[in-house]
């Protein structure tokens, strides 16, 4: 498998990490760099960069999810207060996961969420992704992630999406 760095924040990390999410969504998204330097100041941020060799593949992290939150309000607005309680009270927020279009299908998206759920000390994990996005879907399927809500249109966005949660302790 490919190596692992856990990611700091530092600039050259941060370009690499911007590099991947762009060829990885095909999106020119200008704001992507500093949304990730933002949370890594997060409470409860971890994050890794996954190379083989000198190349990086693929990048994923996460926090602490919290009320106040940008993200957190949207799934707080999408679920019934059980719900709420159940899977947002004490959570980690995946935030990305990405692996280059043609890395895929190597292990490498299972290795790096592995490692950024390891040693958790949260009741539960929760992230999203688009209700189309077949090859995420079964990934995280096989790692025994559930259907919270599906589903889920955050913000003032169109497309679908799927609310997905897994019990960690």
């Amino acid at each position: 498998m490919g190596q692992l760095t856990v990611v700091t924040g530092r600039e050259e990390q941060i370009e690499k990490l911007t590099e991947i999410y762009k060829e990885t969504w095909q999106s020119e998204d200008s704001f992507i760099r500093e949304r990730i330097l933002r949370h890594s100041n997060y409470e409860g941020y971890k994050g890794f960069i996954l190379s083989e060799g000198e190349e990086p593949v693929g990048f994923a992290y996460g926090y602490t999810s919290q009320k106040g939150q940008y993200y957190n309000e949207l799934l707080r607005e999408a679920l019934a207060e059980s719900e709420q309680q159940n899977w947002l009270d004490d959570c980690f927020e995946v935030v990305e996961l990405a692996v280059r279009p043609s890395q895929r299908n190597r292990g490498y998206g299972r290795q790096i969420m592995m490692e950024l759920l390891k040693e958790s000390n949260h009741k539960t994990a929760i992230l999203t992704t688009q209700v189309d996005n077949l090859t995420a879907r079964r990934l995280y399927e096989k790692m025994d992630w559930q259907v919270v809500k599906e589903p889920f249109y955050p913000s003032d966005t169109e497309n679908s999406y799927v609310i997905l949660g897994k019990k960690l302790n």
